[in-house]
């Protein structure tokens, strides 16, 4: 008969034992509590939904200045953005150099119009609509004209402000 080393049987014990133990509560959640309520976070606050309307505005503000600066200061310094027919971009890096080539190229005049804003605790999301005008710096060609739709997450930051985790767009104008 085979017998196990003492200590991979003393091993092999405490391992079962861990496996049968009941799950641990959330912080704060009564012994009473169901994990899915305790887990529950709570809706967000006016302040929060006037903070998150605030980074939109901010983001259109500063887009039709011109002002990189404040266009990436809206995003997440981890966060993506996910614009049309190009390849998604990840990083305060990747997006200053998405928004810049844009703005150093033309003159923006954003209009943002949301239509949902929803969340709990420390994320949130935001569905809205757009309109851009973007004329060329440069003398030629004629501005281009957009319209569509748009979705954000939005991550509540360390230092409470609320800033764009994801961001995509997309046209509602057909391809030519």
């Amino acid at each position: 008969m085979h017998r196990s080393p003492p200590v991979l049987a003393g091993l092999s014990l405490a391992l079962l034992l861990a496996a049968c133990r009941p799950a641990s509560r959330p912080a704060g959640a009564a012994a009473g509590d169901s994990t899915a309520a305790a887990a529950q976070a709570a809706p967000l606050a006016e302040a929060d939904l006037a903070a998150i309307r605030a980074a939109d505005s901010a983001f259109e503000t500063s887009a039709n200045a011109g002002d990189i600066d404040g266009v990436v200061g809206v995003y997440a310094g981890d966060a993506s953005l996910l614009p049309p027919n190009l390849p998604g971009m990840k990083g305060s890096e990747a997006i200053r150099a998405f928004w810049g080539g844009f703005l150093q190229a033309y003159s923006l005049a954003f209009q943002l119009e949301t239509d949902q804003i929803d969340g709990r605790g420390d994320l949130a999301y935001v569905v809205g609509r757009y309109r851009l005008t973007a004329t060329p710096k440069a003398k030629g060609p004629p501005p281009l004209k957009d319209e569509g739709k748009f979705v954000e997450v939005l991550k509540r930051q360390s230092d409470g402000r609320w800033r764009y985790a994801v961001d995509i767009y997309n046209s509602d104008i057909p391809v030519k």
